[in-house]
């Protein structure tokens, strides 16, 4: 049996899985909320994505995962890779972006699952 929560959005009564944040009816506003204001307020975060070292690196961990979504591999599963994403998040802390010990290639779905999306 799995256990449930409420959505995280305000007075939602949706019963959404625990390791989720928000239920389908409030995950894409939250996000597309988020994004926006990171836009606004954390113009660093977009510039760095945009980045040639970002896009070496990135290419970088990728190579080395040989195009692997790392995830997938673990189950057996053998799924090309479209994603790189930081271990630690960027938010928690800045200094480690660039690192590839803490970049692991994934499919689109993992990382859309290890973002709770």
């Amino acid at each position: 049996m799995k256990v449930m929560k409420y959505c995280n959005s305000p007075n939602c009564r949706n019963l959404i899985e625990q390791y989720k944040n928000f239920c389908e009816e409030h995950k894409n506003k939250t996000s597309k909320s988020y994004e926006e204001w990171r836009n606004k307020h954390m113009p660093e975060y977009i510039k760095f994505y945009k980045s040639t070292a970002w896009q070496k690196k990135r290419v970088q961990a990728l190579r080395r995962d040989e195009w692997i979504c790392q995830d997938c591999a673990a189950e057996g599963i053998i799924t090309v890779a479209q994603e790189v994403h930081h271990i630690v998040e960027t938010k928690h802390d800045w200094s480690k972006r660039l690192e590839l010990d803490n970049l692991i290639s994934l499919c689109r779905t993992h990382h859309d699952r290890r973002h709770n999306r």
